[in-house]
């Protein structure tokens, strides 16, 4: 007998959530922690990861309440997680929360990977407390590699994480940081909060491949972050990044990546990219601040659509698409760069090309009242473009 869509579909879906409820749990609370006190319940914490990972996988529970962590010696992170297993909370109520002497020292990284890496892992329905008191960074005071979350490892992997439904904040360095030795990781539906460094942080290196953020937010906090809200620094050799609808109070910046696209997001700031290759940057809504300078700017393209974004800004300065290469400092220019379909909404210029080779402006909708300012050119060779003569 054949069975419908529905019922196969149905019948899916039963055996995940049986999987799911057949899972070792493994509550923080049989372990020894105890909420809402001033107990530290790092090492209760540690031993229902033990007994996880010893069990071959499960699901490490953290109930409803606020449990202290801190670091016990010069490990890092604190709780370092093994492969196949998910470390879930209740929610916004469920809190781990750093000691207030993450203050006075650095390098404290709250959730990670085991040493060696790991692969499967979930990190959901949590909320993340830094615990910092640093209004904004302080060159040589700000203990700025104390992290929420810290995926790093020189030696092993990191594979297949997913960090989701969590609320992050209070760090003096970054709430999520993705680094080295990092496989097919995602982050969704993350709020990050009062990040002195940046709020979502990504790196990486040869072999790091496949990173997704997608519905995340920055929430208005009391910390002036000296970051971005998403951050991809210079990671040479990372390939395959999406960081698709978004809500940020702060820019985007990404920068060393092949096939990198930027889509959907809403950005209160920049949007930059650096030495980035096969890219995209479609659909996105860019409000500049009341400065002179670009909105978005692409330095040392090679292969760049910029396509269906709306950009704007209040100062008469501003730049609405700035794309650059050629520098004493790198000979290269940005190149095979298309243009098309951006609604410019500023009165300064409106695409800027310096030091670019073999571009098309298409279809691009332009506020500019001087019509000279709408499409700018120099040092640049084979440009294609519809925008008229003034």
């Amino acid at each position: 007998m054949k069975r419908s869509t529905s019922g196969l579909c149905a019948w899916i879906v039963g055996a995940v959530l049986c999987s799911s409820v057949a899972a070792a749990r493994f509550d923080i609370r049989q372990y020894g922690a105890t909420p809402n006190d001033a107990t530290d319940d790092t090492a209760a914490i540690l031993k229902a990861i033990q007994a996880c990972r010893d069990a071959g996988g499960g699901e490490v529970f953290v109930p409803a309440g606020t449990y202290r962590i801190a670091r016990q010696g010069k490990e890092s992170p604190v709780l370092g997680l093994p492969s196949d297993t998910t470390l879930r909370g209740e929610g916004a109520a469920s809190v781990l929360q750093f000691d207030p002497r993450v203050n006075q020292t650095n390098f404290w990284r709250m959730i990670g990977a085991a040493p060696g890496g790991c692969r499967n892992v979930i990190i959901c329905d949590l909320h993340l407390d830094g615990s910092n008191t640093y209004r904004s960074y302080q060159p040589g005071k700000t203990p700025e590699q104390n992290h929420g979350i810290f995926l790093h490892t020189e030696k092993g992997v990191i594979e297949n994480v997913t960090i989701r439904n969590c609320l992050v904040e209070n760090f003096s360095g970054d709430c999520i940081s993705i680094g080295v030795g990092c496989r097919n990781i995602t982050v969704q539906n993350v709020a990050v909060r009062n990040f002195v460094r940046q709020g979502i942080q990504m790196a990486g290196g040869s072999g790091a491949t496949g990173y997704l953020v997608t519905g995340c937010q920055d929430l208005e906090g009391t910390v002036r972050p000296g970051g971005s809200t998403i951050h991809v620094e210079h990671a040479r050799g990372l390939t395959n990044v999406i960081i698709a609808n978004n809500r940020c109070r702060h820019s985007i910046l990404a920068g060393g990546v092949d096939g990198l696209v930027i889509r959907g997001n809403v950005i209160a700031g920049r949007l930059v990219g650096n030495n980035d290759k096969n890219t995209i940057i479609e659909g996105n809504v860019v409000r500049g601040d009341d400065r002179p300078g670009a909105v978005t700017q692409f330095g040392y393209a090679d292969g760049l659509i910029i396509r269906g974004n709306v950009v704007t800004s209040p100062h008469a300065e501003a730049i609405g698409i700035y794309v650059w290469g050629s520098s004493r400092y790198n000979p290269a220019p940005s190149q095979n760069v298309l243009i098309s379909d951006n609604l410019l909404r500023l009165s300064g210029r409106g695409v800027f090309l310096n030091g670019v080779r073999r571009a098309v402006i298409r279809g691009n909708l332009f506020g500019s009242a001087d019509a000279a300012e709408r499409l700018v050119i120099q040092r640049t060779e084979e440009v294609d473009s519809d925008v008229s003569e003034p």
